[in-house]
């Protein structure tokens, strides 16, 4: 049977690495999962767990990507771990997003942890990394792929104090999915950084991949929002550009999901809203604005986007129609771009 984190040693180690904006959208993807579980169980099966998109450092020109995806069990020993391992290679939804991805030349990795001493704490694990290959996941030796990769003055990003109410919410959150966020984010700065040092250009973690039965594949961020008085958002601009340069590669388009909540100190749930990064992009006003601190710990510039763009998020965008109609990024911009050249003669 896979172990657990306690609270006690999980939320105490992340605290050291993520910002407080940080773990409450992490949180979020929590409230997430649970809730297509629960409200479209029937179609939460396209929902998978995200991953890390690392390059190593090298020329420009010649930039490799890597879509790093984390086991997010940990396991007793080393043939444990294996046999999950063998039992990912035939699940139809990672086989597809790995197809996809190798398609678009992006380098995909599985990782997996596990512990078998009586310490069972993130500080103290046992990581192996396999290669996708001809649609099978190879075992690498000892600390390899990332052995060979150049540079070893890599490090951690500070964390920084967490709020009441994001504390609160990780200590709701039940162990098997406080495990899985804990594992990726041990992986990342425990192990990467900590452990074998590795610098990276433009790191960057999806939260989650949505796949349908016809294999397209949209990627999602996902944040815990409250609107202005105005009704607008605030986007970090740095995640609108890491995720069009995923999507450009790939031709894909994104969902960026809101968990809105309102502004009262418990910060209640208002519903859940989504938005298109074609509908973003196309729709948005770039004028930048001071943000909040970012996944290395310096300043964000930040978007406003208006509420009317966002629509409600439901199983309609679960949906194969609405996934195969969404699923092209050129292609939905393309398509916004004539609605919007239909409704230009008002303004002629």
């Amino acid at each position: 049977m896979p172990l657990q984190f306690n609270q006690d040693a999980a939320i105490p180690y992340l605290q050291q690495f993520l910002t407080f904006n940080k773990a409450r959208g992490m949180v979020s993807e929590c409230s997430l999962e649970t809730h297509l579980k629960v409200e479209h169980p029937a179609l939460a099966g396209k929902y998978l767990p995200g991953g890390w998109v690392i390059s190593p450092k090298a020329a420009e020109s010649s930039r490799y990507r890597f879509v790093v995806s984390v086991m997010p069990h940990l396991y007793q020993n080393e043939d444990e771990l294996d046999a999950a391992i063998h039992a990912r290679e035939t699940d139809r939804g990672f086989q597809a997003l790995a197809t996809f991805l190798t398609q678009s030349a992006i380098g995909v990795i599985t990782a997996g942890a596990f512990s078998s001493g009586t310490d069972v704490t993130p500080a103290h694990l046992t990581w192996k990394n396999y290669s996708y290959e001809n649609e099978r996941l190879r075992p690498n030796t000892g600390n390899n792929p990332f052995e060979r990769w150049p540079g070893t003055r890599g490090r951690a990003s500070p964390g920084n104090e967490w709020q009441a109410d994001v504390i609160e919410r990780f200590r709701g959150v039940d162990a098997e999915q406080l495990t899985s966020l804990t594992l990726r984010q041990a992986y990342y700065y425990g192990y990467l950084k900590q452990q074998l040092r590795k610098p990276f250009d433009d790191p960057y973690d999806v939260d989650a991949f949505i796949v349908s039965y016809r294999q397209a594949v949209i990627p999602v961020e996902i944040k815990e929002k409250s609107p202005t008085e105005s009704g607008a958002f605030g986007l970090d601009a740095g995640r609108i550009l890491m995720m069009l340069r995923m999507c450009l590669a790939t031709d894909s388009n994104s969902l960026y999901i809101v968990r809105e909540v309102d502004n009262s100190a418990d910060r209640r749930l208002v519903g859940w809203r989504c938005i298109t990064l074609s509908n973003l992009v196309m729709g948005c006003s770039w004028n930048l604005q001071a943000g909040g601190a970012g996944m290395g710990g310096g300043a964000t510039q930040t978007v406003m986007m208006p509420g009317s763009l966002f629509e409600s998020f439901n199983e309609k965008n679960l949906s194969e129609e609405w996934l195969e109609e969404n699923s092209s990024l050129q292609g939905a911009v393309r398509a916004k771009a004539q609605e919007l050249a239909g409704n230009l003669a008002q303004f002629l």
